[in-house]
């Protein structure tokens, strides 16, 4: 389950107290890292896809139930890489490029090679607030 970044757990804990609501965003992406986001690891989208787009989750994922959201349909990076990376981490970003950061969790490390498809499966992807 991902870890939100402190910005993100005070705009929530400011929505839910009314000091301040969060700005609006429409689109979520995620995208994948070498290393931990929140410490300097560095994102890989761009060697492993050819872009620094990263991909758009809003429409994959289930409204929340029981302080938990699940994705429902696979999220594909790429089908054959064009770059070889390691992967370790993704994680959740308020724009397509740029932006800020969200949240973050470490995942099953994959060695990603020229041709190798990477996505996450639906039902893998998961945000809870505890």
């Amino acid at each position: 389950m991902a870890d939100f970044v402190a910005s993100a757990r005070d705009e929530m804990l400011d929505w839910l107290t009314g000091v301040d609501d969060p700005p609006a965003v429409s689109t979520r992406y995620i995208t994948v890292f070498d290393g931990d986001p929140q410490a300097g690891g560095s994102e890989v989208i761009n060697t492993i896809t050819g872009s620094a787009n990263r991909q758009a989750i809003t429409a994959s994922m289930d409204a929340a139930s029981g302080g938990s959201a699940v994705s429902n349909a696979d999220i594909t990076f790429t089908a054959s890489a064009v770059g070889s990376a390691d992967v370790d981490f993704v994680a959740e970003y308020d724009a397509i490029t740029g932006g800020n950061l969200l949240a973050s969790t470490p995942v099953t490390p994959k060695a990603v090679s020229i041709g190798d498809s990477l996505k996450i499966l639906a039902g893998q992807l998961s945000f809870a607030i505890t």
